[in-house]
């Protein structure tokens, strides 16, 4: 929430007012945080309780009381304000940054890692690591279940059409002697 209300915080910030730019950006973190309080059970006050019911999506009746709903809307509103007032001190503290920041862009339109990195320093904390998966190594070791499979259907294969024979030829067989001695 308090990325998405960077902009129009350090519109606040830094001129003073706030335009009509982050409309959009409210649209988004209103319907984040209704969505934290009536799906995701993701608030003290409501408790873990989901009142998402996708049947129920296209209709107008609330499966909650007004009350319930009064509620709610405090809760979204308390949510939205914290994550705001939060973004404000960070930004106000960081604000020297945000300005090399700033300034820089208007210079390049885009920045790079390398870039940020030189204006304003590393990352405070690690970075996250990624994990990489190597498609050729999981082919070869998907060949090679596969042929551990057809040798392993192969031999059954075998040993079945093995036993089959044995089978008929111990039938013919005891044919042959049950024929002999009937003689």
């Amino acid at each position: 929430m308090c990325m998405t209300l960077g902009g129009r915080a350090a519109e606040q910030i830094f001129f003073g007012k706030i335009s009509t730019g982050a409309s959009n950006d409210l649209q988004q973190i209103t319907k984040m945080a209704y969505s934290m309080v009536t799906t995701y059970g993701m608030n003290e006050k409501i408790g873990n309780v989901s009142f998402y019911d996708p049947s129920q999506e296209n209709t107008f009746q609330k499966p909650f009381s007004e009350e319930t709903g009064k509620i709610i809307d405090e809760e979204v509103r308390k949510m939205i304000d914290a994550a705001y007032h939060r973004t404000l001190d960070l930004l106000t503290l960081r604000k020297g940054e945000v300005e090399k920041l700033a300034k820089e862009l208007l210079d390049k339109e885009v920045l790079h890692k390398s870039d940020v990195e030189a204006l304003i320093g590393m990352r405070p904390y690690e970075e996250e690591k990624v994990v990489t998966f190597d498609v050729e190594e999981s082919k070869s070791t998907e060949s090679k279940t596969e042929e551990t499979k057809t040798e392993a259907t192969a031999e059954q294969t075998t040993t079945a059409t093995t036993a089959t024979d044995a089978s008929a030829t111990s039938s013919e067989t005891n044919s042959e002697s049950s024929a002999a001695t009937t003689s």
